[in-house]
């Protein structure tokens, strides 16, 4: 009998094993005989299924669960992706970029093959999206799925770049972070000082005023206190007040930044790996110029007619919100209705990500992420 109930106990857990989602390991073989290793996550109850997410990533080496630490938190990334799509019925893949394999040394939690990662140029990165979708749709549940493209920062560019291959046949893109403008222009607007006011203003701008004056800078809030202490080093007001017009503001930061900028442009100009690996992203002078010789998302989004949603913080410091009205603009203009548009406001390049791991709360622009996927595949 103890025998017989132990056999029950087994096939019960494998039975409820099989009704939880699946989760497992691809590998496929890419154009040039290297190997993109990734990770298909489908929902419960198995079945076709109806849509296939699929995760372009931002800059620099990504893996398929992008493990990270806190202080307070350790997590996988595209844990609360996987978890939230499936229970949506939608199914969620994410890879290792080339050259990238999970590590388990802080803070990236990644190995990266320079020589390999070298070849993670956009355009090759696209035809491998291509090739992973082919692949994909090679799995028997997977071959009525709508495949939607989630891209986010760096990614919405790839990610429009391989909706134009009509062979991917893609059936709706997912934009977060928005990249507007050509590369080149993002970087110089990334140091032009006004994502510098962006990325402080909600610590010391009281009055919303677009500056910040001394009694703010030097308020007690707890705020205003942990930005001056763990971002400026207590450094005075009159340190940062470099245009000593008595407030800070981009001005003072463009001329702040400017070193910085021409440091990191005469670095892509003189081709130094080395200098941009460590003193500013982990991504290759090759990779950038490419970037920089690439049409805009601007111009290239108006000759799609699938489904684009664009999700966008108000506060994001990366890349400027004031693309999304303009796309907005451009497409009304095109007599085109295929954008869906929204800016969150208080939300940042992440969609404010963080309070999940920290707090546990989905902020609003990633649920909205999940509604309308969820929405795509009729739940």
């Amino acid at each position: 009998m103890k025998r017989l109930a132990l056999i029950l106990a087994l096939t019960a857990l494998a039975l409820t094993a099989s009704a939880l989602q699946a989760s497992e390991i691809v590998k496929i073989t890419l154009s040039d005989g290297e190997t993109m290793t990734g990770k298909l996550d489908l929902p419960p109850g198995g079945g076709d299924v109806r849509v296939l997410v699929m995760f372009i990533a931002g800059t620099g080496p990504n893996t398929y669960i992008n493990h990270r630490k806190l202080a307070t938190a350790e997590f996988n990334y595209f844990d609360l992706f996987v978890d939230e799509f499936n229970k949506r019925g939608v199914g969620f893949f994410a890879y290792n970029r080339r050259g990238v394999e999970i590590g388990d040394t802080p803070p990236y939690y990644d190995t990266v093959d320079k020589e390999k990662y070298k070849k993670d140029l956009p355009a090759i990165e696209v035809k491998d999206i291509g090739t992973a979708i082919a692949h994909l749709r090679g799995d028997a549940r997977l071959r009525a799925a709508k495949i939607v493209l989630l891209g986010w920062s760096e990614g919405t560019i790839q990610a429009a770049m391989a909706a134009e291959h009509a062979e991917n046949r893609i059936d709706a893109l997912l934009l977060a972070g928005y990249a507007h403008e050509n590369l080149s222009d993002i970087i110089k607007w990334q140091l032009s000082g006004e994502p510098s006011i962006i990325n402080i203003r909600k610590y010391f701008d009281a009055d919303k005023d677009g500056a910040i004056i001394r009694s703010e800078y030097e308020a007690a809030a707890a705020g205003a206190t942990y930005m001056r202490t763990n971002v400026f080093k207590n450094a005075k007001f009159e340190d940062i007040d470099v245009t000593k017009d008595e407030k800070i503001d981009a001005a003072d930061f463009r001329i702040i930044n400017s070193g910085r900028l021409a440091a990191v442009l005469s670095a892509i100009d003189m081709g130094d790996d080395d200098w941009i690996w460590a003193s500013y992203f982990r991504v290759t002078t090759a990779w950038l110029k490419e970037y920089f010789a690439l049409e805009p998302n601007k111009t290239r989004l108006l000759r799609l007619d699938l489904p684009i949603y664009v999700f966008h913080g108000e506060d994001d410091g990366n890349v400027s919100a004031a693309g999304v009205a303009d796309l907005k603009d451009q497409f009304a203009q095109k007599g085109k209705t295929n954008l869906h548009a929204l800016v969150f406001p208080g939300h940042d390049h992440d969609l404010n990500y963080m309070l999940w791991p920290v707090r546990k709360t989905i902020p609003e622009g990633i649920q909205k992420i999940f509604t309308v996927a969820g929405e795509i595949a009729g739940k």
